[in-house]
């Protein structure tokens, strides 16, 4: 069972919700409908989408919106804030399955690497698939934490401490991170598995997915991505 599937319950979802401002949400979605160019009123994928933040801003917007994601509380919580998004309760891995198609797909926060490395590129070509245009943002770039190599986080955010011990798992290329969540008396331990790629990597595993054209971006403001940019916002059109 992968690692995801029972990560995130109220505890590790109260915490992001309350670790990400408006503002971000803001500036990130200003930066998706800059670079897709969207028409009015299009069809949006928003996967993993988590407690929605961006579908909601999507749909506040005038999109279409499709939001997946595997957490039944985090879909709760995004049901109880909007209704005219299409939430959808279901594994990434399924999503090949459910014959979507949309104008645009975003895997945002940091939401993609969950998975081992083949089980990546199918959900990229799933991806490819389902939308002719992709935005991911994705922060375990090899560029992004090796030069910094990680270590011990701690963190309080929506009444929620977080306590993140991050190891490096060089024969597989992948960031350990064993997180505490805690509230009172209340506890959560877990931990969350995340591969890591060069971009260069990760270009050519969009490539082979069915993507021709790819641009790099460090943040929302467009400058370009380079060694030590803490993310990676990466534009990818069939």
């Amino acid at each position: 069972m992968p690692w995801y599937t029972d990560f995130f319950t109220d505890l590790a979802n109260t915490f992001w919700r309350g670790a990400v401002s408006p503002s971000q949400t803001t500036a990130e979605i200003d930066f998706v409908l800059d670079v897709a160019d969207l028409p009015s009123g299009a069809h949006v994928l928003d996967v993993p989408c988590g407690s929605g933040r961006h579908s909601i801003e999507l749909a506040r917007r005038g999109h279409h919106v499709t939001g997946l994601d595997i957490s039944a509380e985090a879909l709760t919580h995004a049901r109880g804030t909007v209704s005219d998004v299409q939430w959808i309760h279901a594994d990434i891995q399924d999503l090949g399955s459910l014959g979507l198609t949309t104008e645009l797909a975003i895997c945002m926060g940091n939401s993609f690497g969950y998975l081992d490395h083949a089980a990546n590129q199918r959900f990229l070509a799933d991806l490819a698939g389902v939308s002719p245009t992709l935005v991911v943002d994705y922060g375990c770039l090899a560029e992004a934490i090796l030069p910094n190599p990680p270590g011990e986080i701690r963190l309080s955010a929506g009444g929620v401490d977080l306590t993140a011990v991050n190891s490096y798992d060089v024969a597989e290329a992948r960031l350990l991170i064993d997180f505490t969540f805690t509230q009172g008396e209340r506890t959560q331990q877990a931990t969350a598995v995340q591969h890591v790629y060069t971009a260069g990597e990760l270009t050519r595993m969009l490539v082979a997915a069915g993507y021709s054209q790819i641009d790099r971006y460090s943040d929302t403001d467009r400058s370009s991505f380079a060694l030590g940019s803490h993310r990676l916002l990466i534009v990818a059109r069939r």
